[in-house]
């Protein structure tokens, strides 16, 4: 996965957008708190970094009974 976050870097995202995004996309939808411990970062810090992914339009939140799930889009 490294030379994915390596590529995604040099399209302009940060090395942590990078590994939230590439997580997602190998996992599929998941809740902030699923995605904060895989990757053992903050859920502050994963907020931060969806808000910023979403803002480029590289992903979206989708609802699953009572939980929001955040998706990687292509």
């Amino acid at each position: 996965m490294h030379k994915w976050e390596k590529y995604l870097k040099s399209l302009g995202l940060t090395e942590t957008e990078a590994r939230v995004y590439l997580a997602i996309l190998k996992n599929g939808p998941e809740s902030v708190q699923e995605i904060a411990k895989k990757l053992k970062l903050s859920r502050v810090t994963i907020y931060a970094v969806i808000e910023s992914l979403t803002q480029k339009q590289l992903m979206t939140s989708v609802m699953k009974g009572k939980k929001q799930l955040y998706a990687a889009e292509p």
